[in-house]
């Protein structure tokens, strides 16, 4: 839960408003009032400093972030969840970088007495200032009950955010890359959508095509969830070659029929292709397969959402030679990844300056990662519901689609001249006669 405090330019909490009334002499003397009453204990300290202009005259030089007469601008200010936001802007002339590098906002946190300082741009010139006193996200999350109905394919739980809120992740009209390190949690964040969409899964309102080059070893305990099932180079190919001719075929029927967009039902269902370990078909076979993997993704990714043909994609590298076509995926989600650079080839160049830290998420946080979508330059930082083997199974047993029986089967052998409708078998026969 957020609470707004004030907008004010040096104000952080409301108890503090008692501090600048005691230094415009309002508050009576002898009067025995704390001016940071209501204050959690681990603000005390940047509460103290951002609210005296003293303080801050001494502070912003020290950090090489402003000079006398030139200070940055405190122009308001939330308690949250996980600590304090302030809104600040920047003195002219400054740069971003001179704000989000690890040594000044190391010194920030250091200076106000927080654990953490994160520094985001919210618009030319100005800034978004995190003081982060402990981790929302520390602890795994267990998923809800299962559901039976009131899927939103348009926002599907997945996990929670770092504000509290239930993440929730868009699979209809959408791709989605996920890259993370080995250990990142993947698995959970993949377990998680499926949990989120089994309802619609089992009504038929989703096909998953499910691609586990890793020979089924993480995903074929839920074969029955799954329309198609490929553990093999070619046969992923061969499911990949038939997604792009069930797409072109859909394309050409709502082109026909003048629509724009489709929305799936049951005869013509959401179709969710899901690729673990992407690298398999991209870096680790042939130089024939690779370009048929890379050509087949462009085609689905490029033209696959608006007819319901969703690609989700998970790997470990996500550089351009391991994912070819990641340019193409709107939604990136970001788990824990070994290096900067791998932060920026998932969600862009100058992703760490507006807040998406991927390579300092923690190995003892899986399913933590940060979330990017085309539209917004801002990142969601979330943590997937934990989903163990046992409740992978319930998952699978609750939601896998009821097989059609077979058709009867017919005696091509009977003549329907020889049929006695006064005939009663066990009597009438050989046996019953004997009998």
């Amino acid at each position: 839960m957020v609470t707004t405090i004030v907008a004010l330019s040096t104000v952080i909490a409301t108890g503090v408003l008692l501090w600048w009334r005691h230094l415009d002499g309002v508050i009576h003397p002898g009067q025995q009032v704390d001016p940071l009453d209501g204050m959690p204990a681990e603000l005390r300290t940047a509460a103290l400093i951002l609210t005296d202009a003293r303080h801050l005259s001494m502070m912003w030089p020290v950090l090489g972030l402003g000079s006398d007469g030139n200070w940055p601008n405190v122009l308001s200010a939330e308690l949250i969840e996980f600590g304090a936001v302030i809104d600040v802007q920047m003195v002219g002339g400054q740069k971003l970088t001179d704000w989000t590098n690890a040594e000044t906002t190391d010194a920030l946190a250091q200076y106000l007495g927080v654990p953490k300082v994160l520094v985001s741009q919210t618009s030319p010139g100005f800034l978004r200032v995190e003081l982060r006193t402990f981790d929302t996200l520390a602890a795994s999350v267990t998923a809800p009950d299962l559901a039976s109905t009131g899927v939103d394919l348009e926002a599907v739980p997945v996990g929670i955010r770092e504000d509290g809120r239930t993440w929730l992740l868009r699979v209809l009209y959408a791709h989605i890359l996920l890259a993370g390190a080995m250990g990142s949690g993947k698995g959970s964040v993949l377990w998680s959508l499926i949990n989120g969409i089994g309802p619609a899964i089992k009504a038929g309102f989703v096909d998953v095509w499910m691609a586990d080059p890793k020979g089924g070893m993480e995903f074929g305990r839920g074969e029955r969830l799954w329309i198609r099932f490929e553990t093999t180079a070619d046969g992923i190919l061969a499911m990949l070659t038939e997604a792009v001719s069930v797409m072109d075929e859909r394309a050409a029927r709502l082109r026909a029929a003048g629509v724009r967009k489709h929305v799936p039902t049951v005869d013509e269902p959401l179709i969710l292709i899901v690729i673990d370990e992407a690298a398999a078909l991209s870096s680790y076979v042939n130089r024939e397969q690779q370009e048929q993997f890379r050509q087949l993704t462009g085609l689905l990714l490029s033209k696959g959402r608006a007819v319901g043909v969703s690609v989700i994609a998970a790997l470990q590298d996500p550089s351009k030679e391991t994912m070819p076509n990641r340019q193409l995926f709107p939604v990136r989600v970001g788990l824990r990844l070994d290096e900067p650079t791998q932060t920026a080839m998932v969600h862009g160049q100058g992703a760490k300056d507006r807040g998406a830290l991927c390579h300092e998420i923690p190995d003892t946080t899986p399913g933590v990662g940060y979330v990017g979508e085309d539209g917004t330059t801002e990142f969601v930082r979330v943590r997937a519901f934990w989903i163990s083997d046992d409740q992978a199974d319930a998952i699978v047993d609750a939601y896998a689609p009821i097989p059609m029986a077979p058709p009867a089967t017919v005696d091509d052998d009977f003549d329907p001249s020889t049929f006695d409708p006064d005939h009663i078998p066990g009597e009438d026969d050989e046996q019953g006669w004997a009998a």
